[in-house]
């Protein structure tokens, strides 16, 4: 079988068969007219992207084409109806389609022969011959203006398809999507196991690497539920769970899911009372859980005799960095314990001590640890009961000891003596770079030589002192801003106490660092003023209360020496309701608070003064004594 330049068929003799007519098609089904080029497509596989099986296209090449009479347009012979598997969209269907005719769209002109080459038999030659060159015999053999007079195309009759099944593709999950689905699955299963109903909060976090979950009540089990989720969890990395009321049951389920989770590094039980059970079985999981970094078991219920657990801890596990232990109630003794375990340990970065009741022996001891450790950066001692006796200690461990960076003694009630002490230290130490000292019994002038005895030491590292809400003189505002404008230093401190007359100050007003409040009422006690009084003065229509504008015009009408804006802010303070209005209970609460401030004040004040002038002796000669 031979093929024309066109692709048509022809016979042994050489002749190109030119089949005429067409099956009839069903009026239902449509007709569609293609040129024939070595493959056939479908109207619908033309606009899907048709996947047609190429067997049946050889199939239809090669089937022997029926004999037709060139010479007549009328159909010789009639074709075959092929069925067709293809790919439409994302279905499967079977097309059924006819390849039945060739069709002759002109006859060739009169006197014009066509040259039929002798049949030619079918030999392995003849087989290899490549398609080129029977391409060339053929247009040997038809002379040009007979080829040029034949249209020869392919009729096929469309007559519908079959659905045989929907192959659309299931979608692919992504992994980090399947993983998601069975760590949130898994802590619905473990709710469902215990008994508890699931928190939406935690189970969205459970995904990523930070779980904090604060005062949601989640008890003993909820922590067991969440436990049995955490065992194999790769993502989370922190666990905060800090007021949530799981106490000892809860911190031993979490404990053992510690020992098998290797990814948490940062644990946080604050405020669970986990008492002596759970420190126990958090101090047997961390000798063997080389993990954890951060341990957070503030408020837990701690007394003396658990400090022993928590030293056994500090001795058998190196890899611990910041262990906060604040709010509970080591006193005497559980400090003298701790202290023992800090000296052995250099391995502790941070210990947070805070608001405990560590005193006598306790803070000594915590004091002269610090000649042998070697680890620790920052101390936080802060609330607790450290005197002059200890602070003299730790004078003598901050000139030996180089590594410890930041030191908190706020509120410790350390008068004169003890900040001497102190301060001898901390003008001689090489490492503090940060001192908290607010909360004690500082007057303005102790604070202006705290300030200099850190300016004018040549080895002092201090770039960071925090005095609290304590009151400072002008100088030592002047000296600190000009070190804060070098960029250096940078210090926190209360309210500047400014040194003007009377006249100065009934002029100017208030500074405004003051309390409108308590000046207000102050200036009512000066001159005699009661509350009543100044209702009765106010009020004109005897309601008992006062709208914002008369209150205003009646202080600027007794000269009350308040600017306009420092009113706004006593009326603000005042009107705790926020109706807008100063009624008479709420002007006797603001009284209650002046008075309560004014004792407090003259206590302070009697107490220093007692001590001031030996104190002051004490303090310079400590600073001035040559080593």
């Amino acid at each position: 079988m031979a093929y024309s330049p066109l692709g048509n068929k022809m016979d042994t003799e050489g002749e190109v068969e030119v089949p005429d007519g067409s099956q009839i098609a069903d009026n239902q089904h449509g007709v569609g007219q293609y040129i024939e080029t070595g493959s056939f497509k479908s109207p619908v596989a033309s606009r899907e992207s048709s996947n047609i099986d190429q067997n049946h296209i050889s199939e239809i090449q090669q089937s022997p084409e029926p004999e037709v009479d060139t010479k007549t347009p009328e159909t010789l012979a009639k074709g075959k109806r092929e069925a067709t598997n293809v790919q439409i969209g994302k279905r499967s269907a079977t097309l059924f389609l006819s390849s039945h005719s060739l069709k002759a769209t002109s006859k060739p002109k009169q006197g014009i022969t066509t040259k039929t080459p002798p049949p030619a038999s079918r030999t392995s030659s003849n087989l290899t011959q490549t398609s080129s060159q029977r391409k060339q015999n053929i247009t040997n053999s038809i002379p040009p203006n007979e080829l040029l007079q034949l249209r020869v195309k392919k009729e096929f009759t469309f007559t519908g398809y079959d659905i045989m099944s929907d192959v659309e593709p299931v979608p692919v999950i992504p992994e980090e999507e399947q993983t998601s689905h069975a760590i949130r699955q898994m802590y619905t299963d473990s709710c469902r196991q215990v008994g508890v109903i699931p928190v939406r909060s935690l189970t969205q976090q459970l995904c990523s690497p930070v779980v904090q979950l604060r005062c949601r009540s989640l008890g003993p089990k909820g922590a067991d539920a969440l436990a049995i989720a955490l065992v194999h969890n790769p993502t989370v990395t922190s666990l905060d769970l800090e007021d949530n009321g799981i106490g000892s049951e809860g911190a031993k389920s979490l404990a053992q899911m510690l020992e098998v989770n290797h990814n948490i590094t940062d644990v946080c039980l604050a405020e669970n009372l986990v008492l002596k059970e759970g420190l126990c079985a958090i101090t047997d999981m961390m000798k063997n859980n080389f993990y954890i970094q951060s341990l957070d078991l503030t408020g837990s219920g701690f007394v003396d005799s658990d400090a022993y657990t928590v030293a056994d801890l500090l001795e058998n596990n190196k890899i611990l960095r910041e262990l906060i232990l604040s709010h509970n109630q080591f006193g005497e003794k559980g400090g003298y314990v701790l202290a023992q375990a800090l000296a052995q340990n250099d391995t502790l970065r941070i210990i947070d001590l805070s608001w405990n009741h560590i005193r006598g022996d306790g803070s000594k001891s915590i004091a002269a640890c610090l000649q042998k450790n070697i680890g620790l950066r920052k101390l936080d001692i802060s609330w607790n009961g450290f005197t002059a006796g200890d602070c003299a200690i730790l004078g003598v461990t901050l000139k030996e000891n180089t590594t410890l960076k930041e030191l908190d003694l706020s509120n410790n009630h350390l008068g004169d003596t003890a900040i001497g002490f102190l301060m001898k230290g901390v003008q001689k130490s090489d490492g503090l770079e940060i001192l908290r000292i607010g909360g004690n019994l500082i007057i303005p002038k102790m604070a202006l030589v705290i300030l200099k005895a850190i300016e004018q030491s040549e080895s002092c590292r201090v770039h960071t002192l925090d005095m609290g809400d304590t009151e400072v003189d002008e100088e030592f505002f002047s000296i600190a801003d000009e070190l804060q404008a070098k960029g250096s230093f940078e210090v926190a401190h209360g309210p500047v106490i400014k040194r003007r007359d009377l006249k100065a100050t009934a002029v100017d007003g208030i500074d405004g660092n003051m309390d409108a409040v308590y000046e207000l009422f102050k200036y009512m006690s000066d001159n005699n003023y009661r509350v009543i009084d100044l209702m009765k003065w106010l009020d004109k229509d005897n309601s008992m209360s006062i709208s914002r504008d008369e209150f205003k015009k009646g202080m600027i009408t007794a000269e009350v020496p308040l600017t306009e804006h420092q009113l706004d802010i006593l009326l603000d303070k005042l009107d705790v309701d926020g109706d807008g209005e100063v009624d008479f209970k709420e002007l006797l609460l603001g009284e209650r608070m002046f008075r309560r401030k004014m004792r407090q004040k003259k206590e302070r004040l009697r107490s220093t003064k007692e001590k001031a002038a030996d104190l002051r002796k004490i303090v310079l000669a400590a600073i001035n004594e040559k080593p």
